[in-house]
């Protein structure tokens, strides 16, 4: 056997060959890497779209259950049950006596009524950012709702959203309006909305603005009494 092919390798060979492997290994690694980054974007957007869509199911849920009582005396000014919804341009409340609060433990000094409040606010740690909050009484209550935030907390039920609207059906007016008071004598005294819809305007991934809406019906048309 002669010496040439005894020797092996040359180093340009080697050279090459670790070009190639290294070559090989970088696209590998690139391809892997967009994959764990489209991964992370794909959840990203997932989690943030399950958090709108559990908001406005929330939301659904407990403005359907809004209430009105006959068990306050005629005489006073002040109101336990009430439905409470305010104009603010991009960034409107509502605040209403429902059936929707959920008791978790068995004697827990809580009703099933309560009062809820939704409203638009800044984040308190960074004012660039602006979320949709609740807050919840654990039983009736006759502060006002511009007073409610001084007795109990509220917290996030969606992230970054640009835009809360609130509009009422008028079923003698046969129209949206955009405010609702029971409290007031010369607006909705003592009767609730057909239909409350409900817009939220958030901004997605890219940048952009996009609407979500939907419409919900009140189930309890009628004033109740509880004392019977």
């Amino acid at each position: 056997m002669s010496l040439q092919r005894q020797r092996g390798m040359s180093l340009i060979e080697v050279m090459v060959a670790v070009a190639i492997i290294t070559m090989m290994v970088v696209a590998v690694w690139a391809s892997f890497r967009g994959t764990l980054r489209g991964m992370r974007t794909t959840e990203q957007i997932q989690v943030r779209y399950g958090m709108i869509r559990n908001a406005m199911g929330t939301m659904s849920r407990e403005v359907s259950m809004a209430y009105l009582s006959f068990n306050r005396p005629a005489s006073e000014t002040v109101h336990f049950t009430f439905f409470e919804g305010r104009d603010g341009f991009d960034s409107d409340s509502l605040t209403f006596s429902s059936f929707a609060h959920l008791r978790i433990r068995k004697d827990a000094d809580e009703s099933d009524q309560s009062v809820i409040q939704y409203f638009l606010a800044k984040d308190p740690k960074d004012s660039s950012r602006t979320h949709l909050y609740r807050r919840e009484t654990k039983r009736l209550t006759s502060v006002l709702p511009e007073r409610l935030e001084n007795y109990y907390p509220a917290y996030v039920l969606c992230e970054d959203v640009k835009e809360l609207d609130f509009k009422y059906w008028d079923n003698r007016k046969f129209e949206w309006v955009e405010e609702w008071r029971t409290t007031q004598k010369d607006l909705h005294p003592d009767r609730l909305p057909e239909r409350v819809k409900l817009t939220l305007k958030i901004k997605d991934e890219t940048g952009k603005i996009v609407s979500y809406a939907t419409q919900i019906p009140l189930i309890m048309q009628e004033k109740i009494d509880l004392s019977k």
